[in-house]
């Protein structure tokens, strides 16, 4: 069926001569698609804590704009700065670890053995922090269901945990709390529960990646409004998750200027036979593929910039589909008559954001912001 109806709002459909006219269509239909779109109202925040580390300014903050809940998120500079700044939009990955969000790319003086371990194979740094370095004002929220934000499932009443979940809560009591046997148990749980989440998500009439990006959206808000920032300068990257969450940013959000998707783009006819079992609820956004495809959404950044960056060892993905995202974005900006403003490169590498990947990203920030 994906076959016989591709996509109707492609770029590549020849009845869009005009960018903004597409743009401002598929737009409107994708954020219409998320089914959710409470009132954004006055953006605040309340600062937690500011700490002077290792040249950078780091502020852990709650921010709050109208929502019946506030966002919690690590703000980082550097020390010594002058003038207005670019923002950057971080995103986290998933990765199946639900106890952490933001620590997952940015340290802390008291992280456990297990959180350096998992940085250290997924990312091999706390990127925000060398991102933030190089000259840009970058926020990092807690996406909905990880770090502050996660199902805490040691305090729920037993009825209210899914009985094949049962075992793995009665379990925690058999482990120091933060161990790795602890934190592995609480991420099981939370894997377990995501499908129950999703279908209340769905009941209630959004979507979640709908919740994802009114939350990120926020996040470029609240850079937009902070005096260090400046405005017209805004990017955003992640990886996994965080680069579906960077797509989707990019296709709600105008302000995104420059992105870096890491990890997460594939054409989805591809995806759909031996790769969908593999991925997380918060991916989903129901009627959306006879609309827009994931390469389209990602090309409503131009004339802005964009880099994909893949793995060639990822095995979330198949490597059709990844390639032929790739050729496709590449057809929208050279229809977008700015082809030199996309890149894809692959890396002989598993599911993750390396170093070396990560100086490919900023350079490529460096460039377009």
């Amino acid at each position: 069926m994906s076959k016989s109806h591709p996509p109707r709002l492609s770029f590549l459909n020849p009845s869009f001569a005009s960018l903004e006219t597409w743009k401002a269509r598929a737009r409107a239909r994708f954020v219409e698609c998320l089914s959710y779109a409470p009132p954004a109202g006055q953006v605040a925040a309340e600062r937690i804590s500011r700490v002077e580390r290792d040249g950078l300014t780091i502020e852990q903050v709650r921010i709050s704009t109208g929502a019946p809940y506030s966002i919690p998120a690590s703000v980082l500079m550097p020390s010594s700065r002058k003038g207005r700044l670019p923002g950057i939009v971080a995103a986290h990955c998933h990765s199946g670890r639900y106890v952490w969000g933001r620590e997952k790319i940015v340290s802390g003086e008291n992280d456990c053995e297990p959180l350096r371990k998992f940085r250290s194979g997924a990312y091999g740094r706390p990127y925000a922090e060398d991102l933030a370095r190089r000259g840009y004002v970058v926020v990092v929220i807690d996406a909905f269901y990880f770090g502050e934000r996660r199902l805490a499932v040691e305090s729920l009443p037993g009825g209210y945990v899914v009985e094949h979940a049962q075992p793995a809560l009665q379990s925690l009591t058999e482990f120091r709390q933060g161990s790795e046997q602890w934190l592995r148990t609480v991420d099981r749980i939370c894997r377990i529960h995501e499908e129950l989440t999703a279908k209340s998500i769905l009941s209630a009439g959004a979507t979640w990646p709908g919740l994802l990006v009114w939350d990120d959206r926020r996040a470029v808000d609240y850079l937009c409004g902070r005096p260090e920032v400046d405005s017209s300068r805004i990017g955003a990257l992640g990886l996994s998750i965080g680069g579906l969450r960077t797509a989707h940013l990019i296709a709600a959000e105008p302000r995104i200027k420059v992105a870096c998707i890491v990890g997460w783009m594939t054409e989805f006819q591809a995806q759909l036979r031996n790769h969908v079992r593999s991925h997380t609820w918060m991916a989903f956004v129901p009627g959306l593929y006879g609309w827009l495809d994931l390469p389209d959404l990602s090309g409503l950044i131009a004339p802005g910039a964009l880099m994909v960056l893949q793995c060639s060892r990822d095995r979330l993905f198949p490597m059709s589909g990844m390639k032929g995202a790739a050729s496709k974005l590449a057809d929208i900006f050279t229809k977008a008559e700015v082809p030199e403003r996309f890149r894809a490169a692959f890396y002989d590498v598993p599911h993750s954001f390396t170093p070396q990947m990560q100086d490919d990203a900023f350079g490529w920030i460096d460039k377009w912001i």
